[in-house]
């Protein structure tokens, strides 16, 4: 599937991604995040026939900035932090700088700072990341993640859930429906939330 040279920059990121992680705790985002993102991206671009080295590469990258944004002062959103983080990377890591071309860089970048934004399609890489990313916050795993990052507050945490089923609307690939579908990733959402929310209800008295 990849070059020797493709195979071992992938080696290469995924080291350097998973030492950046080791030691500091991200709520939600962490290494396991990572590492399920990318294994969805590149089951999506295989089906999808975009360019699985820089879905996968892409996934290892998009959110190296959830380090910076949880254990330092900077003040940027995670997306924009990890797009800074690889710029400094591409520009200066030596490996990737002469083993990604001019336009690989500038593919993995955009996905990496838009995996956000639905409205972002200039490259199908960027769409399939997003969608990815996007099948990660449903199901179980979605519901455990969500429990993860509200860190017991419950406003934040109906928030979250809520927030899940906007991510499903925007999902874009047909194999990214197809996963979600095939997984039953919605029902264990709703079967959760709604288990939830009628916990919830109380008797009305006049």
């Amino acid at each position: 599937m990849y070059t020797a040279k493709e195979k071992k920059l992938i080696r290469y990121t995924k080291e350097k991604v998973r030492g950046l992680f080791k030691g500091y705790s991200v709520p939600a985002h962490g290494i396991d995040h990572i590492t399920r993102v990318v294994k969805l991206a590149k089951q999506i671009a295989a089906k999808e026939k975009a360019d699985i080295f820089l879905s996968e590469m892409s996934g290892w990258l998009h959110d190296v900035g959830r380090v910076l944004e949880g254990h330092t002062k900077l003040i940027s959103r995670h997306h924009e932090s990890s797009y800074q983080l690889c710029q400094k990377w591409f520009r200066e890591d030596r490996m990737l700088r002469a083993g990604l071309t001019k336009q690989q860089k500038l593919i993995i970048l955009y996905s990496v700072r838009y995996h956000w934004n639905n409205a972002a399609e200039k490259y199908p890489e960027a769409w399939i990341l997003r969608d990815a990313d996007k099948i990660d916050g449903l199901g179980l795993i979605g519901v455990k993640r969500a429990f993860e990052f509200s860190a017991n507050d419950e406003k934040k945490l109906q928030m979250d859930i809520r927030l899940r089923y906007d991510t499903y609307y925007w999902l874009k690939t047909k194999t990214a429906k197809k996963i979600v579908e095939e997984k039953h990733l919605m029902k264990q959402l709703d079967r959760f939330f709604l288990n939830r929310l009628r916990k919830m209800v109380k008797t009305v008295e006049l």
